[in-house]
């Protein structure tokens, strides 16, 4: 597999995403339940894996006033950000450790990210970390696959129009149950935590012996350290989780 920094940098993908995902009609189904909940007059959000900057301008169609930052690991889309949108604030970064202080941002915004970064107990703590009321991401969910073998062999190959060859990068799916639990453990205690979703087939990109998964959005709203019981709103996907029997 190549370097992720170097994978997503590929002209083919910074093309793409250059082209994609700019207005609200590229949000998923289950993206556009969450963010217009979320945003008001002079928010300052961060995101994510921002590529090209395209939520930006998502975002300042449904509020205006966005004090926003993105960043990313792959340089040129960053370059494309910047000279695409000015009046916002782009970097090159690697997300496990964002270079901003404890509960910087009201909002800390990261989609399409998960499905290629298997680490993500270390990159949601970091972004709870800097946000201080709310935490929106998405992640690829099937039930009772933890430690399964062939989700170490899931890969995912980056070719887009215009490229001849083909790079891979992990393809990752988590187990549902494992996820929110770590959700449930993040300190401080979340005051909420809130998902939607769809079962969804995988990416025609991706190499993995399962046929669909759960394409999941969770909304996390940060506790202030007095909170003693998350309430959980999770009925919103199409899976059965342990925790929300624990929790009745």
């Amino acid at each position: 597999m190549q370097d992720p920094a170097s994978a997503w940098s590929r002209p083919d993908a910074v093309d793409y995403y250059a082209t994609h995902r700019h207005t609200t009609d590229d949000l998923y189904p289950s993206e556009a339940v969450f963010l217009p909940r979320v945003l008001f007059p002079g928010i300052k959000v961060l995101d994510v894996g921002c590529a090209s900057g395209g939520l930006f301008n998502i975002m300042r169609t449904m509020e205006p006033a966005v004090d926003y930052t993105g960043i990313d690991i792959a340089e040129p889309s960053i370059k494309i950000a910047r000279e695409m949108y000015p009046e916002a604030r782009f970097e090159v970064t690697h997300g496990l450790k964002i270079p901003f202080d404890d509960g910087a941002f009201d909002l800390v915004h990261c989609t399409s990210v998960f499905v290629n970064e298997p680490r993500y107990q270390e990159l949601i703590t970091e972004m709870y970390r800097v946000c201080n009321r709310f935490l929106l991401t998405d992640i690829r969910l099937l039930k009772d696959v933890k430690g399964a073998e062939e989700l170490q062999q899931s890969r995912y190959r980056i070719k887009y129009a215009g490229q001849d060859d083909t790079v891979t990068v992990p393809y990752a799916i988590c187990d549902a149950d494992e996820v929110v639990d770590f959700l449930l453990t993040l300190d401080p205690s979340p005051n909420a935590l809130r998902g939607t979703g769809y079962f969804h087939a995988v990416s025609e990109m991706a190499e993995t012996p399962y046929a669909e998964v759960c394409m999941a959005l969770f909304l996390i709203q940060k506790g202030d350290g007095q909170v003693t019981k998350t309430e959980l709103d999770l009925g919103g996907l199409p899976i059965d989780f342990a925790a929300s029997h624990r929790a009745q």
